[in-house]
């Protein structure tokens, strides 16, 4: 014999009228079969089994709605049932439209909606939603120390919550569609729970959002196109993270911060409006995940943060792949690819790393100098740099070992104060292969730099180099470069096939060289056996050969702010290629400012000339490498005291609150002083972005009022499109006045691009036959035309593809002839655009 049954019906004969009364009247485990039709007042159950289920499923509707500020179905102490019902309550200062204090509350097929707080609300029992619908409320499915089940459940337009633990829940989420909702999953003050193979979509501040002691498990969950983060954790919440994908997001992939200690594994976040990964004031483990495509930094570590990121990609992050500020952690086994700028940019902190690959961008890692940091890398490959593979500046200390650092023109630069200590590094295939500025302190043992077109090491300013039992191999300068007037020690290396000098400037004091080797070039006078000074271990050296009694050839180093330097810098311009209206501009500045000086010498009149420059044109055109030549070439003519040049983009210059933005647009600006500022995307300072567009103007105002209280110690080259740096001046009257001159960049021209890449290879030893520059010109005069044409970018990107290729088509022979090694091919060409993926995957 089955359970009570009772019939609820609007029509039938001898029914209950109401719900209400049938559970009232229904013993315990009794069956309520309601007919369709809408049911107005509170159903209570209390301290019996019942089921209360729908006549016909699927058919026309049961509706059981409450008008009144009280819960349209309570449970206390019950077990209920409830089967393909529609609930709906219309107060809203009702808790909930189902409540369940203790016992039991099962849902099957229902739909829920209304007026209330929350549409389920469980307090210490447990609740199991199946296949259900929530939505048009303000807050879904509540777990309060509760635990449950919400299985194949679609739960979309709610202000806040889709499903909350809170204390001691443990609820199990899974299999269900969440979307427009404020947050997906929230845990907090110790709630646990599990989310799993759910999709999260137009969520507004979080899929899953932890705090308070939380502890939720999420896997296999996929979480798309919201204007907030992906996973949010704070306040010391833990939890587990494994396999997500986290895409076309406005906030970050993952944000961690106030103490939280999360474990994030394998996880995919690819297009997001900030960071992937964002980390503050925090811990957590993030294992083997891919960022791809963020607009801001991938991984940012920030204040106080100090994750462990083991293994994972970051590839194509519009700004710096990994940022860390002011931050410690450990990052090992992590691939950088592709970067909008540099790879890994430190600002302070104590980061250490291992196993670290940066490939493409402007600089590898850069150290810029903004706090003291003290870095540790063991075990790094930096490839396939634009600008430098490591760029260190002061206050703070680098160390590192197994460094090799391919294809960057400058390998490394030390700048400022900074102390830089390499073993075991090797750099290969640039311009330069370290460089020291400021009062720079630069350490290399046991190392090699080789394949340089012009010198192994350059010394400027206050800096100093030991170098010690080293080699330096292949270069078309000297070996070393001297021109500084600190300590400069070169111990026990050996120098071969180097065009200059082995080391020049050793007549200077503080230069000491000893046990030299020399294994080319011994037909030459050998001027890096002699130096002046003592050995740490306490022998003397030979003192040099006088200034007055050296060849009148061996000129020693060059003047620093004589017409020699000048010409150089001016040939590096002419060098360039294409450009030329832009060589026209920049040598009438030059001479406008040359003649200046001589007129004011001759204390004539001279007519007031702004150095401050706007540079429009196309992205990849070479206008920072302009500003540099720029800022050297006001150096040497007296008008800078250094020429350097400090490149910023907004993120660089906007703080994150009212107040903040002047405090590190001033730092900023102290660190180029006495150089040039380079403001990249200048006018991306006047848009409007919400509730932060005051802060760019904050830093517009600040740059005008330093531009007049240093106007004779920095120039200010702003850059961007010509329609948008229009309206970036108008944006201050003080703009227009300080900016008077505009250089205008325009793309190149196929064959110019092609020009470029016969320069590079010919820099790295390849060979072009007629066939194959012909095919190179043909993708060329193809991509010019493509929306994301890159100028000299994309010619140095067909060209790596290029290489690629050929490594592929020479792999199945086993001994390469070194002609075959050096010729490039038409069908080593990519017959894909530019903007195609190369075949090992790196873009």
């Amino acid at each position: 014999m089955g359970p009570p049954t009772l019939v609820v019906s609007l029509t039938r004969p001898n029914a209950y009228r109401g719900i209400g009364p049938a559970v009232a009247a229904a013993p315990h485990g009794a069956v309520i079969v309601v007919e369709p039709g809408r049911y107005d007042g509170q159903v209570v159950v209390r301290a019996k089994a019942v089921t209360i289920r729908a006549a016909a499923p699927g058919g026309a509707p049961v509706v059981v709605e409450n008008r009144d500020a009280s819960p349209a179905l309570w449970c206390e102490d019950a077990q209920v049932l409830l089967q393909g019902l529609v609930l709906r309550t219309w107060s809203a200062d009702a808790p909930a439209t189902v409540s369940a204090v203790r016992g039991s509350l099962s849902m099957e097929s229902c739909a829920v909606t209304g007026q209330a707080v929350n549409a389920v609300l469980c307090e210490q029992g447990t609740a199991h939603l199946r296949t259900c619908s929530v939505s048009g409320m303000r807050r879904g499915v509540a777990f309060v120390d509760s635990s449950g089940l919400v299985d194949h459940c679609r739960l979309w337009d709610l202000d806040e919550y889709a499903v909350l633990s809170k204390r001691d829940s443990e609820p199990l989420v899974r299999h269900c569609h969440i979307q427009n909702v404020g947050q997906g999953f929230e845990a907090f003050e110790g709630g646990r729970g599990t989310v799993e193979d759910c999709d999260f979509t137009g969520v507004r501040q979080g899929a899953v959002v932890a705090s308070a002691r939380a502890r939720p498990t999420v896997r296999r969950c996929r979480v798309s196109a919201g204007q907030g983060s992906g996973l949010t954790f704070s306040g010391s919440a833990r939890g587990l993270v494994e396999d997500c994908d986290l895409t076309d997001l406005e906030g970050c992939g993952v944000e961690v911060s106030g103490g939280a200690d999360p474990d994030i594994r394998r996880c995919r976040i690819e297009r997001i409006g900030r960071n992937g990964i964002y980390a503050s004031g925090s811990r957590g483990t993030f294992s083997d995940c891919t960022v791809i495509d963020s607009q801001l930094p991938a991984i940012a570590v920030i204040d106080g943060a100090a994750p462990e990121i083991r293994g994972g990609v970051l590839r194509g992050a519009r700004e710096d792949a990994l940022l860390i500020r002011n931050a410690t952690g450990r990052c090992a086994d992590l691939r950088i690819e592709d970067p909008g700028r540099y790879g890994v940019v430190i600002q302070g902190g104590t980061p250490t790393f291992t196993g670290l690959m940066v490939t493409g961008g402007e600089a590898g890692i850069v150290l810029d100098g903004t706090s003291e940091a003290d870095v540790r890398i063991d075990g790094a490959t930096l490839r396939n740099l634009e600008k430098c593979g490591i760029a260190a500046g002061g206050p703070g200390r680098l160390t590192g070992t197994a460094i090799r650092i391919e294809d960057a023109p400058v390998g490394l630069t030390g700048s400022d104060a900074i102390s830089v200590s390499l073993t075991n590094a090797a750099i290969s295939g640039g311009t330069i292969g370290a460089v020291g500025m400021g009062q720079a302190s630069l350490r290399m043992d046991q190392s090699t730099v080789t394949g340089m077109a012009k010198s192994g090491f350059v010394l400027r300013d206050q800096s100093r180099l030991d170098l010690r039992a080293s080699v330096v191999r292949d270069c078309g300068g000297d070996g070393v470069q001297v021109e500084t007037d600190a300590p400069v020690l070169v111990d026990r290396c050996e120098f071969v096939n180097v065009a200059g000098e082995p080391v020049r400037g050793v007549d200077r004091p503080l230069v000491s060289v000893l046990a030299p080797k020399q294994s080319s070039n011994t037909d030459r006078p050998n001027s890096a056996g002699s130096g002046v000074g003592n050995d740490p271990a306490g022998q003397d050296t030979a003192p040099a050969q006088p200034a007055a009694e050296r060849p009148s050839g061996d000129n020693g180093v060059r003047s620093s702010s004589g017409d020699v330097d000048v010409e150089a810098a001016l040939a590096e311009l002419d060098a360039m290629i294409g450009l030329d209206a832009v060589k026209r501009e920049v040598r009438t500045l030059v001479h406008l400012i040359r003649v200046g000086e001589q007129r004011r010498q001759a204390n004539l009149p001279v007519l007031p000339l702004s150095r401050h420059l706007i540079f429009t044109g196309p992205p990849g055109t070479g206008k920072t490498t302009i500003a540099r030549i720029y800022g050297r070439l006001l150096a040497h003519l007296g008008i800078l005291s250094k020429g350097q040049v400090v490149e910023v983009a907004r993120v660089d210059l906007v703080g994150e609150y009212l107040g903040s933005t002047a405090l590190k647009t001033a730092a900023v600006f102290e660190r180029a002083l006495g150089g040039v500022l380079f403001v990249d995307e200048a006018y991306t300072l006047a848009r409007r972005f919400g509730t932060t567009s005051d802060l760019g103007l904050e830093a517009i105002d600040t740059l005008v009022k330093l531009m007049e209280d240093h106007r004779d110690q920095i120039v200010v080259i702003v850059a961007g499109y010509p329609t948008e740096m229009e309206q970036f001046l108008a944006t201050n009257p003080g703009l227009a006045s300080r900016f008077t001159k505009t250089v205008e960049f325009v793309d190149y021209t196929p064959d110019e691009l092609l020009a470029i890449i016969c320069a590079l290879a010919e820099q790295h030893g390849y060979d072009l036959t007629k066939l194959t520059s012909s095919a190179l010109l043909d993708r060329l005069t193809e991509a010019v035309h493509d929306s994301d044409f890159g100028n000299g970018r994309s010619a140095r990107k067909l060209f790596n593809l290029t290489v690629e290729r050929q490594a592929e088509r020479l792999a199945d022979i086993s001994d390469p002839t070194a002609e075959q090694l050096r010729l490039l091919l038409p069908e080593d060409v990519p017959p894909a655009a530019l903007n195609h993926h190369s075949p090992s995957g790196q873009h």
